[in-house]
């Protein structure tokens, strides 16, 4: 059903659809693509963001363990 649907529209829209239209509506689905593809990549930096922080929030905890491991060695 959903290819039958698309059809009908390729064909109207090559049929009904003025040329500086059709521009119009290939530049819009370009620009669409391009905020989507720069979302995708927002999202992937967060995801990176949040894997540094929990990594640099482990170390953290891993040095002051070890800190006090030392410590405790020490006296």
């Amino acid at each position: 059903m959903h290819k039958v649907i698309q059809l009908i529209s390729n064909l109207l829209y090559n049929k009904i659809m003025p040329p500086f239209m059709k521009v119009h509506v290939h530049y819009m689905n370009l620009m669409k693509n391009q905020i989507i593809q720069k979302f995708q990549s927002l999202e992937t930096l967060k995801e990176k963001a949040k894997l540094k922080k929990k990594k640099t929030h482990f170390s953290n905890h891993l040095i002051e363990k070890l800190h006090s491991m030392g410590s405790k060695f020490l006296a």
